[in-house]
């Protein structure tokens, strides 16, 4: 899986041709960079910024590649390279896309290549192990081989949402607003994903931990629950007053110093638990928290990533595309997915 999308679609001879052209014409002028997406976390629950914020001046000839389109103000992509517009937008998408991704760290992800698939749920605690020699053919010796299946047929886990782009901001030239909302569009559909994922996870949760003491021993006691029962987990999702809670304990805290740092927390990553397996402090987790095995909870079948329909005018166009996505979500193991009480 390529990050948040298969940018293929972006890398195609007449884009890099247009590309070009543009580095052949500005390349030694500055543009003043922006980032609308700075402001679009909600998955996260990180602080907002400003937005659009603004990054400094760039030269033109360091867009060295499509993906990069979106430090462009589309202001600038309609007078410099019109060829570009579409290429822009969806840059500007993916890269909305891009602050929301953190779901694909939760989750068992198989890519379908038929719209209806089948896929086995293994891990390494699947395999056993045989010493000395087999009297007979090796045949079928796993402890919790599984499988999902999969459906995506017809209209079937079709998810989609309209751009939101008026006839007169495309009239009046508003770039900066059209932007804006293209990019928290592509923002938006990931936290929808994140939140089903969430709710799937609640849902399919074979049990809830009683309460104990405090939410740290809970979930350490939810943790042996799943462990015992053969699914060790190796995440933990909290919504922010859950973070809040275990943020002011000292026992979890002189656990999580030991990682919480830079990229984890833009990940989401809040600390561990015993020291290897991640909590992820999310927004759109529901009322308990989740102790689970993303590799035996819940599989997501990816039919299809994040992608523009119904967009053909580069600049017309923009009223009425839509972005969609496919996927389905199937339980895997109920046993190895644990809800936590809170009090």
């Amino acid at each position: 899986m390529d990050g948040v999308f298969d940018k293929t679609a972006l890398f195609n001879p007449e884009v890099l041709s247009a590309l070009q052209k543009m580095h052949e014409s500005f390349g030694d002028k500055y543009f003043d960079a922006w980032d609308f997406a700075c402001a679009v976390n909600p998955v996260l629950g990180l602080p907002l910024q400003r937005n659009p914020q603004y990054m400094g001046r760039v030269k033109f000839s360091e867009i060295d590649c499509p993906s990069k389109l979106w430090m462009v103000r589309l202001s600038e992509i309609v007078n410099v390279s019109p060829n570009l517009v579409q290429q822009k937008v969806l840059a500007d998408v993916l890269h909305g896309a891009e602050h929301n991704k953190a779901w694909k760290d939760w989750v068992k992800i198989a890519e379908m290549d038929e719209p209806k698939d089948s896929v086995p749920t293994i891990s390494e605690d699947d395999f056993i192990i045989v010493e000395g020699a087999m009297s007979t053919k090796a045949r079928y010796a796993g402890g919790k081989f599984g499988s999902v299946s999969l459906d995506c047929s017809e209209d079937k886990g079709l998810h989609r949402v309209v751009l939101g782009i008026k006839k007169t901001w495309i009239k009046d030239s508003k770039w900066n607003a059209i932007q804006e909302a293209v990019t928290v569009a592509g923002a938006a559909m990931y936290k929808h994903v994140a939140s089903d994922l969430c709710t799937k996870l609640g849902s399919a949760a074979g049990g809830t931990e009683s309460f104990d003491t405090d939410l740290y021993k809970t979930i350490v006691k939810a943790i042996s629950t799943n462990k015992s029962a053969g699914f060790p987990p190796d995440a933990i999702l909290i919504n922010p007053a859950q973070e809040a809670t275990l943020m002011a304990m000292d026992k979890f805290i002189s656990v999580e110093m030991l990682g919480r740092v830079g990229k984890l927390a833009e990940k989401g990553e809040i600390g561990y638990f015993y020291g290897n397996i991640p909590v992820y402090s999310t927004s759109v987790c529901g009322a308990n928290p989740i102790v689970y095995s993303t590799q035996k909870g819940v599989v997501m079948g990816l039919r299809q990533d994040l992608q523009i329909e119904d967009y053909d005018d580069p600049i017309e166009g923009l009223e009425g595309a839509v972005l969609t996505m496919r996927f389905d979500l199937a339980t895997a193991f109920s046993a190895a997915i644990r809800k936590v009480a809170t009090s």
